[in-house]
This record gives structure tokens, sequence and C-alpha cells, in this order.
């Protein structure tokens, strides 16, 4: 009996000290590399959407209505000032020409014949044999067959300019752009789409916006009293096209409008870029790419950040070691390994800088201080 009862005994002890030893493990928070936060020079590259405009992009459109009847370009073709560009069907344009021709003919003919009865009446004025009411009535006479004349020339040449715009030529050295009428199309001068564009790509402009909470913290950048003198001395920037490939040439950014935009309140800046070899498109989108210091910023390395539902959160580490999600907000920059933090944390504060995946809220947590370069 008293061994039975020692064997269980001894059992209980075991049974004890198994859940108190998994207790203990269950309880001994688990190591993970922190970072303590400061802030710091940096520099870094800001990244904005853009969209591409030719240096002049001109709408091309058919100032009277017919079919087309020559389509003398194709898209994306190189043309010339003065170019032609489309036929217009001319044949009721050059009917009304011939028209109008003869109304001048019978307009001069009707003032040649009231210049000689305006003579004939003077002479017989003159010599009394008339009185001056007849006189006033020829002289009138005249300048109503004058005036037709001149109605009668205008009628013409607005006749021959109607004529002329049959030949629709481009105004500018450029780039054709997209043909969506083809030769047998009906056109006409209040059509709400135009014929075609053509841009001018030899320079190229890119527009991005600022908000206004943003602009002021950029231009604060640069050194200068004035907006001109800021804008002289920001760096080159540069253009990553949609592909993703960075244009070779650097751009300078050349304009910021003088008002902000009612409907978005934001700032529009305007940048120029080079574009001898027409490799940029006007009206493609892209991402220009500005270099930028900062004197104190905060940066997070990108593998401390996890993304939920479009918002950004690092596990911060209070006093006790315990975590809290805490969300944050970024910059977007280029840098390859970090983010810059504009809002959530600040220097002092500690973040977890691995394992983040096996975290949650209100973890407790045996932290392992890291430095950061």
């Amino acid at each position: 009996m008293k061994k039975i009862i020692a064997i269980l005994f001894a059992g209980t002890l075991l049974i004890v000290s198994c859940e108190t030893k998994k207790t203990e493990q269950a309880e001994t928070p688990v190591s993970y590399p922190t970072l303590t936060l400061k802030t710091q020079k940096a520099d870094v590259s800001v990244e904005y959407p853009t969209i591409l405009e030719g240096e002049q992009t001109v709408e091309i459109r058919s100032k009277v209505d017919g079919y087309i009847e020559q389509v003398y370009v194709e898209e994306g073709s190189a043309v010339a000032k003065g170019q032609a560009l489309f036929k217009i069907d001319a044949n009721s344009y050059l009917q009304e020409v011939n028209n109008k021709k003869a109304a001048v003919l019978a307009a001069e003919a009707s003032l040649e014949t009231a210049v000689i009865q305006t003579k004939r009446t003077a002479a017989l004025a003159e010599k009394k044999i008339i009185n001056n009411y007849e006189l006033t009535s020829a002289k009138n006479t005249e300048r109503v067959k004058r005036a037709e004349l001149s109605q009668a020339n205008a009628d013409l040449s607005s006749a021959k300019s109607k004529l002329a715009f049959t030949n629709i030529v481009s105004p500018i050295n450029g780039v054709v752009g997209s043909l969506p009428f083809k030769i047998g199309s009906l056109v006409s001068s209040s059509a709400p789409d135009p014929l075609t564009t053509v841009a001018n790509t030899k320079n190229i402009f890119a527009y991005f916006s600022l908000s206004q909470q943003q602009l002021n913290s950029f231009l604060d950048q640069f050194s200068g009293n004035q907006l001109k003198d800021k804008l002289k001395n920001m760096p080159d920037v540069s253009l990553v096209t949609a592909d993703g490939n960075t244009y070779l040439s650097k751009g300078k950014i050349q304009t910021l409008s003088g008002v902000l935009n009612a409907g978005t309140g934001s700032a529009n800046f305007k940048a120029i870029f080079p574009n001898p070899e027409g490799k940029l498109w006007s009206g493609a989108s892209a991402t220009i790419v500005i270099p930028t210091q900062f004197a104190a910023a905060i940066l997070v390395p990108k593998k401390a950040v996890f993304e939920l539902q479009g918002r950004f959160f690092v596990f911060t580490v209070d006093a006790q070691n315990v975590v809290h999600n805490t969300e944050i907000k970024i910059r977007n920059t280029a840098t390859e390994k970090d983010y810059l933090i504009t809002e959530g944390v600040k220097a002092g504060d500690i973040i977890v800088t691995e394992g983040i995946g096996n975290l949650r809220d209100g973890v407790k947590i045996a932290a392992i201080s890291s430095s950061k370069k």
C-alpha cells in the first residue's frame, strides 16, 4: 500500500513539474530585433505621377462640312508646318466660288452702268436741263452698286476661303496622333472630335501636383527668397516611363502655377525634358522622380512595415516590452530599403524590425536592440 501511495505521489509531482515547465515556456517572451528611431539627414527621391504633353499640341479640325477624299499621313508620322494632312471633297465649294465670281462680274457691270448714268446726269444738270434731284438719285444708285460690288467680292473671298479649307494642312512641325476618320468619312465643322492632333514633341512637358500641405515643406528645401530663385536652385529631375525604364535625359522643373486648383487645392508644377529622338509621347503617363534632402527625417526599414487595406503599420514596443500595431503615414520615395515616415512615430520610439508576421497586438517580447546605420 505504501508503495502504491509513493508511486502516485511521484506521478503527481511529475505532472505538476511538467505543467509548471509548460507554463514557464509559454510565458517566456520570444526575442525580436528592434530599432530605436532617430532623426537623420537623408537624401531620398520623391516620386509623383505625371502626364506628359508636347511642347505644343494642336487639334486638327475641319472648318467645312464634307467627305474626306484623301488622308495624306499616317499615325505617328512626323510632319512639317504647312504639310497636307487631309483633303475634303471640294466640288460644292468650287461651284460656289464660280457662282460668286459670276456675281462679282454682274456687280461690276451694274456699277459701270451706274457710273455712266451719273456722269450723263451730271452733264445735264450742269446745263440746267434736269434738276438736282435726278443727279442725286443717280449718285445714290452708283453708291448702291458699289456696295453690291463690295458685297459680291466679300462673298467671293468667303467662298475661296471655304474652298481653301478643303485642303487641311499642319499648322506646326510635329508628330501626328491617332486618325479616327478614314477616307469616305463625313466630317463637320461642329464635330466634337478632332480629325487628329499634331504635337510638337521636341521638348516634353511633365505636369505634376502637390497638395497645399506639401507645397511649403517642398519649397522650403531649396534656397532662395523668391519663387524664381527656388525654381532655379531645384535639382535636375528624372522621368520613369510607364514600362518602368528611366529616361536617359534629365529634366528641369520650370514653372509653378501661381494659383491653387480650386477643385483639388493643389499646386501644379511643370518640368521640361528634351526629346530630340521622339522617345517620349504626348499624352503618356509617367513618374517624375525628384531628389530631395531632409535634414531631420525618420526612416523605417520596409521590412518592418506591413500594409492592411491600404494603410501602413509598424509594431512599436512600449516600456514593458509589449508591442502595439501603430498606423504610420509614409512618403512615397524611391529608396530601396526604407520608408520616409511623416506621421505615426517619432524619434525615440522603438519598433520591431523582423518577424512581424508572427506578432499580434499586445504580445510581450524580448527586445533585442539593434543599431541602424
